[in-house]
């Protein structure tokens, strides 16, 4: 059965197309792009810190960003959960309730923002002592989080702004807000950091400028009144608030989730190889972000065109955007790992000089560490699809595992087995075992959604 409003929205008939596999790479490719801009953030912050200030300062930004993993993580929650809702409505017609949806999620993430921003900056100091910031690397630990807090909300609206671009079927729109902002935050960093010497205040507060670039530009767009969904004035509509954090739930949990395994990994490398291997981990992260960019803007424009057929109960269309992805995700998947083994020595040396220990070490494991682009992809496909369906139980499950247990299991228990080279094998094994997780639940729960392309046993409104 099909519900359609009386007046039909743009976004109704860019999610409501058939996509081939051309079709939906060309949907999803802005989203990739705005992606890596955003991740952008973190590696030329990463990069420029690197090389103005030295890799403690590196070190230090690794130490903390835990933090603001967890400080972030109900909001997004909010934001990935709402984006799931909002599709969901607009699928079944409902576009004044997506309007309703919205809005709500833009008056949560704001409040939530400033609370927890507040009560982030009065707990500082001993936040940094437990996550074990050391007292070379305090002073940088501290600039930068300050003001990271102090601008919470921004950081949260930014990240709203860019899930509901897509949501609302104008990607390009969200790649264009993505490049300004990400070009605001390069060109600052190099201008705080640089010729006015600001140090890690300037590289935070060049960020802090990008996030308010991309949050005013979604309040620009979706406040206007023949906007696609819209903010409007509007009591909370807490089913809407419920759904998104149903729905997102496995957001919040693999947020949470990696802001305990970094801590967890920066501890071990921290034990076994000293700042150099803190160092060493840090650099191995950033020079896979540009895969993992990929592979999340994928998945999360990929997840409003199943939620839209799912709310549309059209399960021919369903099925085919799910064996779509399937095709897209593996040749991304082989692609990824078969770059980042080519170019590995270049990417590598624009993090730091190849003369230096931390080059040699990380050189020497990163083909170990990068297996684990094999099969990122695929697990994060895995909690997208249920996040889609409103199925927040098992997305959360998959990413519980994932970020969390598998991983614990695997840092906690490969370098005592085999030594260093299980700190560098644990994130690939954890993947391994996610992975086997999510062809079960894909597999045992085709029929109650409905993705094989008949009509699902079950249906989430909400």
């Amino acid at each position: 059965m099909f519900l359609f409003s009386f007046r039909m929205r743009a976004t109704n008939t860019i999610l409501g197309q058939h996509f081939s596999i051309a079709g939906q790479l060309r949907f999803t490719f802005p989203r990739m792009l705005m992606s890596l801009f955003i991740m952008s953030y973190m590696v030329a912050d990463g990069v420029l810190i690197s090389r103005y200030m030295g890799t403690v300062a590196l070190a230090s930004l690794n130490m903390i960003f835990p933090l603001a993993i967890f400080l972030g993580a109900v909001g997004i929650m909010l934001s990935a959960g709402g984006g799931s809702v909002v599709s969901r409505r607009l699928g079944a017609g409902d576009s004044h309730g997506a309007d309703r949806a919205l809005s709500s999620l833009v008056y949560a993430e704001f409040v939530f923002g400033l609370v927890v921003g507040i009560i982030g900056i009065l707990l500082l100091d001993p936040l940094l002592g437990f996550l074990h910031v050391n007292e070379e690397q305090y002073a940088f630990a501290y600039d930068y989080q300050f003001v990271w807090l102090l601008f919470m909300p921004f950081f949260l609206l930014s990240v709203l702004s860019q899930t509901f671009f897509t949501v609302a079927g104008f990607p390009k729109l969200g790649l264009a807000v993505s490049i300004a902002s990400g070009l605001t935050n390069v060109v600052l960093d190099i201008v705080f950091m640089g010729p006015l010497g600001w140090g890690m205040w300037g590289a935070a507060l060049a960020t802090v400028i990008s996030w308010i670039v991309a949050a005013a530009a979604g309040a620009l767009f979706f406040c206007r009144k023949n906007a696609p969904i819209r903010i409007i004035v509007t009591a909370p509509d807490w089913a809407a608030l419920k759904g998104a954090c149903r729905s997102g739930f496995s957001e919040m949990v693999g947020s949470l989730s990696s802001s305990v395994t970094l801590y967890l990994f920066n501890a071990a490398f921290m034990l076994w190889l000293g700042v150099d291997g803190v160092a060493a981990l840090t650099i191995a992260s950033y020079s896979t972000y540009v895969f993992n960019s990929i592979f999340y803007g994928f998945c999360e424009a990929t997840g409003p065109i199943l939620g839209y057929k799912y709310g549309e109960q059209n399960w021919k269309e369903l099925a085919h955007v799910f064996k779509n992805s399937l095709v897209i995700m593996t040749v991304f998947s082989l692609g990824a790992y078969g770059l980042s083994i080519i170019f590995a020595k270049p990417v590598l040396a624009f993090f730091t000089p190849e003369t230096s220990p931390v080059f040699d070490l990380v050189l020497a494991n990163f083909g170990l560490f990068a297996l684990s682009l094999l099969l990122l992809c695929p697990n994060m496909f895995a909690a997208y699809l249920f996040t889609a369906m409103g199925d927040g139980k098992r997305a959360a499950l998959v990413s519980f595992c994932r970020t969390f247990l598998f991983t614990v299991l695997a840092i906690e228990c490969l370098p005592n087995l085999i030594g260093e080279i299980g700190l560098w094998l644990a994130v690939p094994v954890a993947e391994a075992l996610t992975f086997i997780l999510s062809v079960v639940l894909i597999a045992a729960n085709r029929r109650r959604y409905g993705y094989d392309g008949q009509p699902a046993l079950v249906i989430n409104k909400d």
